[in-house]
Parts: C-alpha cells; sequence; structure tokens
C-alpha cells in the first residue's frame, strides 16, 4: 500500500514532465524513493515515505516529515527536489 500510494503520489507531481529518473528501494515501513535525473539534469536526490493512519508522509532533510497529500504540503516535494546543494 505505501509504495503504490507514492507512486500515486509521484505520478500526480510529475504526470506530464519529462527527463525524471527515479527508484524505489522498500525498508520496512519506509520507502526511498531515489532521483537521478530530474529536467536531464543528473542529481542526487532521495526522500523517503511512510504512511502514517493512511496519510503519507515524506522525509526529507531540510524539513523533516510532510504529510505530502494534505493541502498544499507538496511545494516541500518540490522545494527540496528543484533546491540546487
Amino acid at each position: 500500500m505505501l509504495k503504490e500510494k507514492t507512486q500515486d503520489f509521484l505520478r500526480a507531481q510529475i504526470m506530464d514532465l519529462n527527463d525524471f529518473n527515479y527508484s524505489f528501494e522498500e525498508d520496512g515501513e519506509y520507502l526511498h524513493v531515489i532521483f537521478d535525473e530530474i529536467f536531464s539534469k543528473k542529481i542526487q536526490k532521495e526522500f523517503t515515505f511512510k504512511l502514517v493512519n493512511d496519510t503519507l508522509y515524506m522525509h526529507s532533510i531540510s524539513y523533516g516529515w510532510k504529510p505530502v497529500q494534505k493541502g498544499a504540503s507538496n511545494k516541500y516535494f518540490w522545494i527540496d527536489l528543484l533546491y540546487e546543494d
């Protein structure tokens, strides 16, 4: 269920955008999504997802755990994904 919800979230975020390459690594109650490429640019970004009471949460180094399917919380996904170190 976690992987399906995470895939649905990612599809909704990048549905018509090309040049995204990412993979999944499952780790018990967590799912790690590793981005290797966005907009034809090589990157190394990792996000961790988990379910809490059937709500999908995303963890990033910058913002901690955020419920990404509630309100405008998906902005944390985009801010962290596009941020260049």
